[in-house]
């Protein structure tokens, strides 16, 4: 028997031979496509008999005297295989393409020269599902259903146009005429499952965006995505026919209020009966074509909430005041003006008291807002400085209100008694004025909101509200600090902080990023009564805050840090009883005292004194980290039965050597693993030689591997197998490669040596060794 199977190696080995003299000695016109074909299934099936003896014999390799192994048959019958193979494949290939370029000449020939087609081209796929279907219709018509092309073209064609997650879910496979197949039913198993196709499609259509305006390419958009998702359920081979009514109401509540409107009027019209999908979309082809061809792209004006966001857009009517390209009540040459000056212009232009426009008049004007600082109808720039006491004192603010871009606060209506965060002390006959600011904010989408701070020389650090925040869409950080007050008279706690951009609202290139705790309140409004009737003359100056003499809210509280870094040189000092002036990067900046000569000696006003620090719980913090880190009793996790056996084998066989070193048994799971016997000397070899040339190819690589070697037989990580020991049957050898990391700072190049490699038998040296329990918790 074992004479038999020796035997049968020799005459596979004499039939490959003759296989290739054979193809040799073939005539160049019977060399056709066909032909090669039936050589190389016939040099594959030769292959894998002789493979197959060759395992049975190495199982038997210790009672054989034969020179099969000593003079490697299986190794040169396998350099012989793989060189006549190649030999084959390069013919095939040839063959191919002169087959494929006489049938183009002779299609060519059949149409006129003129005509050029274009140039079909199949879009990569990258793993995403709801690229699949479209991607898989037009390979299959193209690539995987011509017959003119072989598999290996095919697969080649495929692998093309792979990227991202699908091309290294078949980086594995290798160019050979089987693998298309298998490549294919790959792909398909991971991607032609209905179920994610039909979450990613139902995912895509629900996350569409609300039409919000009158405006023909958004209904476009969503009619166009509503078919998307109703034909690629149809696709899946899923019934959508009983989905109209469903269909027509989600997207009918994605439309503005105007196309519902008259989508419901259209219905009411059709009595009881139910509409149908096809109704639907034919009202919205109407109504974005109308739409083109109105060219209608108005859009409500957006009320904002006593806040302006601020972003980047084109204009394109000229100011009424210098002829440039911005809005009047942007203008900074129109704003310098004195009120009375405003208002002079106003009515000279006939221009809009309210909206400042010059289509309409005030008594006409639509718009719903008015006047920040008194509510009536007239822009807050034309407000004038002596207003009627009654309306100057008022003390509410509406929700509804809209203010000017210089100057936006994030004020709702002030409570009736102001509960101040900060202590406070009286004084009779005047009121203090506090530095305050009118700055930008960026927010999380990279638009900006005016904000009202208060610049406070005796607070550590910044504050910010919580309403701010939320406005803003900032991302808050958790910490836990105390908020201490003047005196130490109690704290506050805070467990959040924002990072936060601020810039000056007249020098836009003055940015800075500061950090600032967020309570939910700072202070009461500022200053607590209108102020401006009390100053009788002011230069005309650029203001920090344009409104300092009106009361509002404080959105943020500026630290003495932020404050040294924008003060520059420049000071006004008034008379006794007038704030002093400092110039700022925001602009002049107004405080001191105010002396008011009408006020009775009865009537007190509190002043503001916003002096805090934070301090962190050191000892609630350092009683929670003991908390966690407190070593609880665990019950100990069940262990499989082979996790139970490498437990005993830890314990049964470790030990340490004269060294100190641990030692310990691998855990394989047969006494005699079949990884022995898979002839791993053989790839191991060749995958040395690759490596070496490699290395010979590149020289710094070269020496940077061989360095890392010797080090490991300096540190006796490694030694030289014993020459007696190297003829040793049954033994597994693990092949290395190089590995190049230049993210790291010291060693960049290191081997790694793959104990995955698997024998001529299919097995490696981890499929024979156990995987024992996870050590570290969960």
């Amino acid at each position: 028997m074992k004479m038999d199977l020796l035997e049968i190696q020799e005459e596979i080995k004499s039939q490959i031979d003759k296989l290739r003299i054979n193809f040799k000695k073939c005539a160049k016109d019977r060399l056709t496509r066909q032909y090669i074909e039936t050589r190389l299934q016939a040099l594959e099936t030769k292959y894998k008999e002789f493979t197959k003896n060759h395992v049975e014999l190495i199982k038997k390799r210790s009672s054989l005297s034969t020179d099969y192994f000593s003079e490697d048959v299986f190794g040169s019958v396998e350099e012989f295989y793989l060189e006549f193979k190649t030999e084959l494949k390069e013919r095939l290939d040839s063959s191919v393409m002169k087959q494929q370029r006489d049938t183009s000449l002779n299609v060519t020939g059949n149409f006129n020269s003129a005509v050029k087609l274009p140039k079909i081209t199949i879009p990569a796929f990258s793993g995403l599902y709801t690229e699949w279907l479209s991607f898989r219709d037009l390979f299959k018509s193209l690539i995987h259903g011509n017959e003119a092309l072989d598999n290996v073209q095919k697969l080649h064609y495929l692998k093309g146009h792979l990227t991202g997650e699908a091309e290294q879910l078949v980086r594995h496979i290798p160019i050979t005429n089987d693998t298309y197949i298998q490549c294919w039913t790959l792909l398909e198993s991971r991607y032609n499952n209905k179920q994610y196709l039909a979450n990613s499609i139902l995912k895509r259509f629900f996350s569409h965006k609300n039409v919000t305006s009158e405006s023909s390419t958004s209904i476009k958009l969503l009619l166009d995505g509503t078919n998307d998702m109703l034909n690629g359920l149809s696709n899946l081979e899923i019934d959508t026919s009983s989905w109209d009514i469903i269909v027509i109401y989600i997207v009918s509540q994605k439309l503005d209020s105007e196309s519902r409107k008259l989508w419901e009027i259209r219905v009411s019209e059709c009595s009881n009966k139910l509409p149908t999908i096809n109704n639907f979309t034919e009202f919205l082809e109407h109504r974005f074509r109308s739409l083109e061809f109105l060219d209608t792209k108005a859009t409500k004006q957006t009320i904002a909430r006593s806040y302006v966001c601020q972003d980047s857009v084109k204009v394109t009517e000229s100011c009424k005041y210098c002829d440039e390209f911005h809005k009047i009540y942007n203008c900074k040459k129109f704003s310098q003006l004195s009120v009375d000056a405003r208002r002079e212009f106003v009515r000279s232009n006939s221009l809009c008291f309210n909206c400042l426009s010059n289509f309409h008049s005030a008594f006409s004007c639509r718009l719903s807002a008015r006047c920040r600082l008194c509510h009536k109808k007239h822009h807050s720039l034309l407000h004038p400085l002596n207003p009627n006491p009654q309306s100057s004192d008022q003390g509410t603010q509406s929700d509804d209100q809209v203010v000017d871009s210089m100057a936006a606060t994030l004020s709702t209506s002030p409570q009736s008694e102001a509960t101040n965060v900060v202590s406070c002390f009286s004084n009779i006959r005047g009121q203090a004025l506090l530095a305050t600011a009118m700055i930008k904010a960026e927010s999380k989408a990279g638009s900006t909101l005016v904000l009202r701070a208060l610049l406070d020389q005796g607070s550590q650090a910044s504050f910010i509200t919580e309403s701010a925040v939320q406005l803003l869409g900032l991302k808050k950080m958790p910490i836990k600090v105390d908020i201490s007050r003047l005196g130490d008279e109690g704290s506050m706690p805070c467990k959040s902080m924002v990072s936060i951009k601020i810039q000056s609202r007249l020098d836009s290139s003055f940015v800075i990023e500061i950090q600032a705790y967020v309570l939910k309140k700072l202070t009461s409004f500022l200053p607590e009564k209108n102020i401006v009737k009390l100053i009788s003359t002011l230069p005309a100056l650029e203001l920090a805050d344009p409104f300092f003499g009106t009361p509002n809210k404080i959105d943020m509280v500026l630290s003495v840090g932020v404050y040294s870094k924008i003060l520059l040189e420049g000071l006004i000092k008034g008379p006794p009883g007038t704030p002093i002036a400092q110039k700022t990067r925001l602009g002049w900046i107004l405080s001191g005292d105010i002396y008011d000569p009408n006020s009775r000696n009865s009537e007190l006003y509190n002043n503001v004194i916003v002096s805090m620090h934070v301090q962190s719980c050191e000892n609630d913090i350092l009683k929670k980290f003991w908390e966690i880190e407190e070593c609880k009793s665990v019950s100990k996790k069940l262990l499989t039965e082979e996790e139970e056996k490498c437990e005993k084998l830890f314990s049964e066989t470790t030990k340490r050597d004269n060294s100190g070193r641990y030692i310990i048994k691998l855990p394989f799971r047969q006494n005699d693993p079949p990884c022995k016997y898979g002839d791993s000397r053989h790839i191991a070899r060749k995958r040395y030689f690759l490596l070496e040339k490699k290395l010979l190819r590149n020289p710094d690589l070269k020496v940077q591997y061989a360095a890392v070697i010797k080090e490991y037989f300096d540190l006796n990580h490694m030694e030289v197998v014993p020459r007696a020991e190297r003829d040793k049957p049954n033994v597994v050898y693990l092949p290395h490669h190089a590995v190049i990391r230049n993210d790291k700072s010291t060693t960049k190049v290191r081997p790694v040596f793959d104990a995955s490699c698997q024998g001529i038998n299919g097995v490696s040296l981890n499929n024979d060794l156990m995987i024992g329990p996870t050590l570290q918790p969960e």
